[in-house]
């Protein structure tokens, strides 16, 4: 992404915060900011809890698939582009994949995986403001509670705790 930042043409600005995972090395962590450090309107940031400030403030999210991640990105309505990780996770592929089939978000599979096919769907993903992917119903634990609820014929704890 951030070779691809470079190649743009200097009125192509994407303002830019890259958040650095609490697992990178040092040493790559020096490297990028040694390389990339210096590009106007890029910022770098540590892991840094809540992150789901940023994703209220971004326009769009460059993130891997993780179970969390995408999570989080659904509970917030948020445009991405996921870039799943395969070494291991294999989940990740399969889970990115079918959230691209839906229309939730766009996807560059790890194969194709180069500035020059990153960018573009970055840039897209930012001018596709129209046919947004439908909401999703985030319910489930409520619902599941209450046939529960149904089945048993008596008192069942809420999610929050409290019987009813």
């Amino acid at each position: 992404y951030l070779r691809g930042l470079l190649q743009l043409p200097r009125g192509c600005a994407l303002r830019t915060t890259v958040v650095l995972g609490a697992m990178m090395p040092a040493d790559r962590r020096r490297a990028l900011l040694e390389r990339f450090g210096r590009l106007p309107d890029v910022s770098f940031l540590d892991v840094m809890p809540p992150i789901e400030r940023r994703y209220a403030e971004a326009d769009l999210v460059v993130s891997t698939a993780g179970y969390d991640r995408v999570c989080e990105l659904l509970s917030f309505g948020q445009r991405a582009v996921l870039v799943p990780r395969t070494h291991e996770r294999g989940d990740e592929l399969v889970r990115a994949r079918r959230f691209a089939e839906l229309g939730y978000f766009d996807v560059v599979e790890p194969d194709d995986l180069d500035s020059g096919r990153l960018i573009p769907r970055v840039l897209r993903a930012l001018g596709c403001h129209a046919g947004a992917a439908p909401p999703v119903d985030l319910g489930g634990l409520a619902r599941i509670v209450e046939r529960v609820r149904l089945l048993s014929g008596g008192a069942v704890a809420s999610p929050a705790g409290t019987a009813q």
